[in-house]
């Protein structure tokens, strides 16, 4: 590459950056911060970061222990300047800049990859733009969730695998290590990916290089040498994850099975009629996978097409592709069968990320004659897939939680909740004096919003076990609790399942907000 395209290409990878970064962060920051509707996974994300900095216990451990700490870790950079601009924090901008710039990344990351494997700066830039704007990828883009980093892990992991599939780089290996490591710090499904990696290192080792001067027994040491490379870091990150676990919360596992884990969370499926259905049968759960996972599949098409008309679909490169296209759909597989995953859609999403990585080295594996129309091919997938995705964001059935950002002054019923969550952080301000004692897990959205958040006691306090357990022996003036839903945790609630409907003979109802939260107010003896 000569010192005038290489000069063009980073002035294309600039701009690339610069321009998805802009328009995915001007959409968050009109959907977030003037209409004022957040995904309330978002929030908690940009609140657990909040409250390391912010809290009456400032300290690293209140960043928690069920999500993977990554974007909230890196949430905290933004938040330094929270007190100079609160809507970092009360509208999650943390969150949206951190997405942003993730998207931007994205795309150059796609385009530089197209560059390495010698497709034309047209193509390259193709390929990354039909990948940012697509509409369902642009969205998660724009609205501060933890995908879109995840994403970005990997497909810089697969695009250096797929690199030392084809220029044997070992260098790349070390880049997806740490990628797959990266990963998995930010979403727990980096962890079926790890398996997949490793069988896709031994087809490749085994029958991709055909190098006649090693032995099978020299094969052997040699996949298990790269296995030992590519999987190390993520296999030190889990342990280190339990180690934290075991060390602060007193539970290896506590991310796993606590009060506020995804299992717990997922007990409401038992007295779901709809998911009682889908776990009926492993065949009507195999089935429900297939589903969803089909949305996402038009690109896994395209690139079998492609290998199809260029004599290569019996390749076991094609086994590889195969294996990182299973990993997640495999994982909420085992998860359904276990009754404790809610199957949202987005959660079959990261099959897409998968196929639009291998794109370049597909590219790159096509012969001059039939690259064009290989291109073609590829290309339409990818508009094919914009279509539908755009589609399944317009329908309620298909893609509930993603077509709540086209109903938001509607039907959505958690704008209406944010709402009165900021009127409640708004009132408590200015009219309590005082120690609230409030669960983090269902109270984020306040707690963000307030200007004293100091005047809170949360979970991630180190007295707030004990606070719930002897209210009167602390220096708490009023407890916060939300009204008992399926989808709203509170440690407060568990431990008084009466208290909001009900209350009690030593605390006086102060005020209710909407129907959804009580403050009460403790009574003392005089």
């Amino acid at each position: 590459m000569t010192t005038e395209i290489r000069k063009r290409t980073n002035r294309v990878a600039w701009m690339l950056f610069i321009g998805i970064f802009a328009i995915e962060f001007a959409a968050g920051y009109y959907v977030s911060h003037v209409i004022g509707f957040l995904h309330s996974d978002a929030i908690s994300r940009v609140a657990n970061a909040f409250y390391v900095l912010y809290s009456r216990d400032p300290h690293l451990g209140a960043i928690g222990f069920i999500w993977n700490p990554l974007p909230s870790f890196l949430e905290l950079f933004f938040l330094l300047f929270y007190p100079l601009y609160p809507p970092l924090a009360s509208s999650a901008l943390a969150g949206i800049l951190l997405t942003s710039l993730f998207a931007g990344a994205t795309a150059v990351l796609l385009f530089r990859t197209g560059r390495k494997f010698d497709m034309s700066v047209a193509m390259s830039l193709t390929i990354a733009l039909l990948y940012g704007l697509n509409p369902f990828m642009f969205l998660f883009g724009a609205n501060g969730l933890s995908d879109v980093p995840y994403m970005f892990f990997l497909i810089l992991a697969i695009t250096r695998f797929c690199v030392w599939i084809r220029f044997r780089a070992i260098g790349s290996l070390v880049v997806a290590a740490f990628a797959l490591a990266f990963a998995f710090w930010t979403r727990y499904e980096a962890v079926p990916f790890g398996f997949s990696f490793a069988a896709s290192i031994f087809i490749v080792v085994y029958l991709m290089q055909r190098d006649k001067e090693y032995s099978w027994k020299e094969k052997w040491h040699k996949s298990e040498a790269t296995s030992v490379l590519v999987l190390l870091p993520i296999v030190f990150s889990s342990a280190l994850w339990l180690f934290f676990n075991y060390s602060i919360m007193g539970n290896p596992f506590y991310f796993l099975n606590s009060e506020y884990s995804n299992d717990a969370a997922a007990l409401v499926l038992k007295n779901d009629e709809q998911f009682q259905r889908i776990f009926r049968t492993p065949w009507t759960i195999l089935q429900f996978v297939f589903e969803k996972t089909f949305w996402y599949s038009v690109p896994l098409l395209g690139v079998l097409i492609v290998r199809t008309i260029t004599g290569r679909l019996r390749d076991w490169d094609t086994a590889v592709l195969l294996l990182l296209f299973c990993a997640v759909p495999g994982l909420q597989y085992l998860l359904l069968l276990r009754q404790t995953s809610f199957g949202w859609f987005r959660y079959f999403m990261y099959v897409f990320p998968v196929v639009v990585a291998w794109i370049p080295y597909e590219m790159n594996r096509v012969g001059l004659r039939l690259r064009r129309t290989s291109f073609a091919i590829l290309a339409g997938s990818l508009v094919v897939s914009a279509v539908m995705l755009g589609y399944a964001m317009t329908n309620p059935n298909i893609a509930p939680d993603e077509n709540n950002y086209l109903t938001i002054k509607t039907t959505n019923e958690h704008y209406q909740r944010q709402l009165v969550e900021r009127d409640l952080a708004r009132w408590i301000e200015v009219s309590i004096d005082g120690t609230v004692l409030t669960d983090s897990a269902s109270a984020f959205t306040i707690l963000v919003n307030s200007r004293e958040p100091r005047k809170y006691l949360i979970t991630s306090d180190y007295d707030f076990r004990d606070a719930v357990l002897r209210p009167l022996d602390y220096a708490i003036d009023y407890i916060l609790i939300p009204k008992p839903l399926n989808n709203v945790q509170s440690t407060i609630n568990m431990q008084y399942p009466d208290l909001y409907e009900k209350g009690a003979e030593w605390v006086e109802l102060e005020r209710e907000f909407g129907g959804l939260w009580k403050l009460y107010r403790i009574q003392r003896e005089k």
